[in-house]
């Protein structure tokens, strides 16, 4: 769904970095502990191994995530709204689910298969 969903992007001329996929328990405990013991903003309310980007198959990462940014003049546009919705647009042409469409902790660069 990945390389779907940044074929998509590319043929409108996005060029799409996907830069997380799977993630260890310890890094998704990492990201958890962002504003609630570690110093930062909250990022996440997934503790490790609720989170789609922890998932395996017998023990073997297969992330079932990722965060992906479009990228303008091979820097990330993070507050691009207008391109970000459209990423997101795109994204879920290709069936994933958009975190953009979350109504609790939005996140306009997370996509993850449905269900």
């Amino acid at each position: 769904m990945a390389m779907k969903h940044r074929a998509l992007c590319a043929a409108e001329g996005i060029d799409l970095l996907i830069y997380c996929t799977y993630r260890s328990n310890e890094e998704q405990a990492a990201e958890y502990a962002k504003g609630r013991t570690a110093p930062g903003k909250i990022v996440t309310h997934a503790k490790p191994g609720q989170s789609k980007h922890n998932h395996t198959i017998f023990g073997v990462p297969a992330s079932l995530a990722y965060d992906a940014v479009p990228l303008v003049g091979g820097k990330a546009a993070w507050n691009d709204a207008r391109l970000l919705q459209r990423v997101g647009e795109l994204g879920e042409q290709v069936g994933l689910e958009w975190a953009g469409r979350w109504k609790r902790m939005r996140e306009m660069v997370h996509f993850q298969l449905g269900g």
